[in-house]
């Protein structure tokens, strides 16, 4: 009898840490997805994990501590990340995923197989980190990317590399509060393309990632240049980076490259300004902030005629005392030049404008609004010298 009626059994994979000593756990998960627990037909010569619903049947580590794991599914939700192949193609599949060193999230994941029962049995990983993965497949539709099908027995062994991501490409480089082209030393910058990370859907910097009060020079692999200086990597994701520019005194037209894991993008070009401001927003409104409590200022609560107001943006330029890029703000350095900022038209007096003590890159420029301001939802604009913030953007101002 080559065949036999199976009721599946209910599993799932799971990966555990322990600490080095052996005595608790650092982390542990499931890995698994769901799926009906009807019977099915399998050949009784299939290994006994491929009668079941989710498995692990190997294990990698890098030298990051990212844990890769190769087994099989019958799941159609198995989650997937990066994937060469997003979905199921029937019966079980191989999978092959990778877990973040920090347990946050699966790096990669990806079904592989035919219409069949497949099933990983073995992974490792190149000198790159790629895995690679073995088992068995009973799928007479096995893909076989850019080779050549062999003719189908029952239970063929097989052997996957999956493709390694292409380099990253960089499509922009943008003021990362106005997302416009002009950046500044010091301040925010948002990359955005495409193979920028292997963090699947993202990774942000955590106190781990800081020694002392440096921020970290790169992040999952990931690191930029600008202008040939190492920027300070906060966000890193597939298609978008945030960093704080590095210090420079160059302006004009400077090179940005983005290394994800040992391959570099092209040079993408950005502009490079003594001074590049702009405010951060909430779709079209002003992030700002009612002194003297940092009240945000909402369309609940906007700020009145007479009102303190803090704007938030970043890009206002040199300070006093220079306050160098990869280290946090302290003492709130003064910018050498204040914004000229208008509401609605109006010039507003501008009471100061400072690094805010205890981030990077990130400018309060403080106003107070005078009883001629209009209310609504006026335009604010700022600008040092001939560079203006963005425009189109506006704050809630209440009536007495």
């Amino acid at each position: 009898m080559l065949y036999a009626t199976i009721n599946q059994v209910a599993t799932a994979g799971f990966v555990t840490k322990l600490s080095a000593d052996g005595a608790s756990i650092a982390y542990s998960t499931y890995l698994r997805g769901h799926t009906s627990m009807e019977s099915f037909v399998n050949l009784l010569a299939s290994p006994g994990v491929l009668q079941t619903q989710n498995w692990i049947s190997a294990i990698a580590l890098d030298a990051a501590g990212n844990a890769t794991v190769a087994g099989g599914t019958r799941a159609v939700d198995f989650p997937t990340a990066n994937a060469a192949q997003p979905a199921s193609a029937g019966l079980a599949d191989a999978f092959v995923a990778t877990i973040a060193a920090d347990r946050s999230k699966l790096n990669y994941a990806t079904y592989f197989g035919g219409s069949g029962d497949d099933g990983a049995l073995a992974v490792a990983l190149d000198s790159q980190g790629n895995a690679i993965f073995a088992g068995q497949t009973f799928s007479g539709d096995f893909p076989v990317p850019g080779g050549e099908q062999l003719p189908y027995t029952y239970g063929n062994a097989f052997v996957v590399r999956p493709a390694a991501p292409g380099p990253p490409v960089i499509t922009s480089v943008l003021n990362g509060a106005s997302f416009l082209p002009a950046i500044e030393a010091g301040s925010w910058v948002t990359i955005q393309g495409t193979n920028l990370a292997n963090a699947y859907p993202g990774q942000t910097w955590t106190s781990a990632d800081f020694v002392g009060n440096n921020l970290p020079t790169q992040l999952a692999g990931v690191s930029v240049t600008i202008d040939g200086k190492t920027a300070f990597v906060e966000y890193v994701s597939p298609t978008q980076i945030n960093v704080q520019a590095p210090s420079d005194m160059t302006t004009g037209p400077v090179n940005v490259i983005v290394t994800n894991n040992g391959q570099a993008s092209a040079p993408s070009t950005a502009q490079l300004l003594a001074a590049a401001p702009a405010f951060f927003m909430a779709g079209t409104t002003a992030s700002a902030s009612i002194l003297p409590g940092y009240t945000p200022v909402t369309a609940a609560a906007p700020a009145m005629p007479g009102d303190f107001v803090v704007l938030w943006g970043t890009g206002f330029g040199p300070t006093t005392p220079p306050a160098p890029a990869g280290t946090i703000v302290t003492g709130a350095p003064v910018t050498s030049t204040f914004p000229v900022v208008t509401i609605g038209g109006v010039q507003v007096p501008v009471i100061s404008s400072v690094l805010t003590t205890g981030t990077v890159g990130l400018y309060q420029i403080t106003i107070q609004l005078p009883a001629s301001v209009p209310t609504g939802t006026p335009a604010v604009q700022a600008s040092i010298g001939a560079v203006q913030t963005q425009s189109g953007m506006t704050l809630f101002v209440g009536a007495q």
